[in-house]
């Protein structure tokens, strides 16, 4: 508008040499140097965000939702995305738009990636992932090449490692900050923000029940390898056992140091142990039949078979320290179902690649860039051909293959 100071949120170039502006108010403006030669009032309903030239026009995007391909001064078609949304906390709204070739890329506010034939006017998801807030859960299934991922969007998602896209996303009422697939890999079971435990069937994400006799986050969870049991621990301290058998009944209840909460827990092959971390960075071990702390395990327990390793202390992983330090910036590990890699990530955006067991200081080891920020989880797949990374801040989910030496 004449005489209005406007908010621009985004420019693009044609090959005249012309400049448009997306402005907040909806409006595409056309310059040529600082002189303004035209303005497409209401290009759309509310922000523009995305702008891309291509030979015959342009095409803009929108908090809308809504794609436009523009030829000349008017708007030739129109695609519209704000029904695509797979939750209800998060709308579509268009980041970025590129034409090439009669096809349009389209990246989303909420994670996704969609390619559009401009002739036929047809979609076609290219990559999807968690929107907004944090994503720590994460798991792989135990006999298929499937993952599941649960975030703080209030979404559970699966997805197939061959198509590396979601099979499955089911919108649930709290967060997700753990996920776990039973041994079979016939449950899902999610540890949510509120303290509460759901568990559902794992091809259409049904809810069969849910307890909460916590407070605070579901730190993480796993099933027993025999799958009678299923251990939860919280950040309140708490490790809570309940019987898988008998529709998920609190068997019992143990506590680590006072003030301190629970983050990593593994059972033992045989699943009579389990093992933790707090937030103190103490180990403990405990004994999941009578539900009491076992404070000899340390030696007792020293040629113990464990099902998995997640934990980020012990004598297995001592050596992710490095020489003359404490280990920090550590967020998560996983060790391969050969039990001869482990894969740790940290708050640097990193995944590095160990021997296992890895009990001495300074370990030679293998780093891998990718993520922009802090790695939430890591889990190799049934088959430990991949390595599946989830990033808590960026959201990414990064399928490495893995390639033994």
């Amino acid at each position: 508008q004449e005489g209005v100071a406007q908010t621009m949120l985004c420019v693009a170039f044609t090959d005249a040499g012309l400049a448009l502006t997306g402005a907040q108010s909806g409006d595409v403006f056309l310059w040529k140097g600082a002189h303004l030669e035209w303005q497409f009032e209401e290009a759309h309903t509310g922000p523009v965000f995305a702008l891309s030239t291509y030979p015959d026009g342009f095409v803009s995007g929108g908090k809308d939702g809504r794609v436009r391909l523009w030829s000349g001064l008017d708007p030739v078609k129109v695609f519209d995305f704000s029904t695509t949304a797979v939750a209800s906390t998060v709308s579509t709204r268009i980041r970025s738009a590129c034409w090439r070739d009669g096809h349009v890329l389209v990246g989303t506010m909420s994670n996704e990636i969609f390619e559009v034939d401009e002739r036929t006017m047809t979609q076609r998801l290219v990559v999807q992932s968690h929107a907004q807030s944090e994503v720590w859960g994460l798991d792989t299934h135990p006999l298929q090449s499937m993952f599941v991922t649960g975030g703080e969007d209030k979404t559970i998602r699966v997805y197939k490692v061959a198509s590396r896209k979601p099979s499955m996303v089911r919108e649930i009422e709290d967060p997700v900050k753990a996920v776990a697939y039973s041994p079979d890999g016939m449950f899902v079971a999610a540890g949510l923000t509120t303290g509460k435990v759901k568990v559902m069937e794992h091809k259409r994400l049904e809810e069969i029940c849910s307890r909460q006799v916590r407070d605070q986050a579901i730190t993480d969870l796993k099933y027993s390898p025999d799958g009678r049991f299923l251990a939860t621990c919280c950040l309140d301290g708490a490790l809570d056992i309940y019987d898988a058998l008998v529709e998920y009944e609190l068997i019992g209840t143990v506590n680590t140091s006072p003030g301190a909460g629970l983050s990593h827990l593994d059972w033992s092959q045989d699943s009579l142990y389990i093992q933790t971390d707090n937030t103190d960075r103490d180990h403990q071990y405990w004994d999941a039949t009578a539900v009491t702390e076992k404070t000899d395990g340390e030696e007792t327990l020293s040629r113990t078979e464990w099902h998995t390793w997640t934990c980020l202390y012990g004598w297995s992983v001592q050596g992710l320290a490095p020489r003359m330090s404490e280990p920090v910036g550590l967020t998560a590990v996983a060790r391969s179902h050969k039990r001869d890699v482990l894969a740790v990530a940290n708050d640097f955006g990193l995944v590095r690649l160990f021997r296992f067991p890895c009990p001495y200081v300074g370990s030679k080891h293998k780093r891998y860039a990718g993520h922009s920020s802090l790695v939430s989880n890591c889990k190799f797949t049934y088959d430990d051909k991949y390595l599946i990374s989830v990033g808590a801040m960026d959201r990414c989910i990064f399928q490495w293959e893995h390639v033994a030496d």
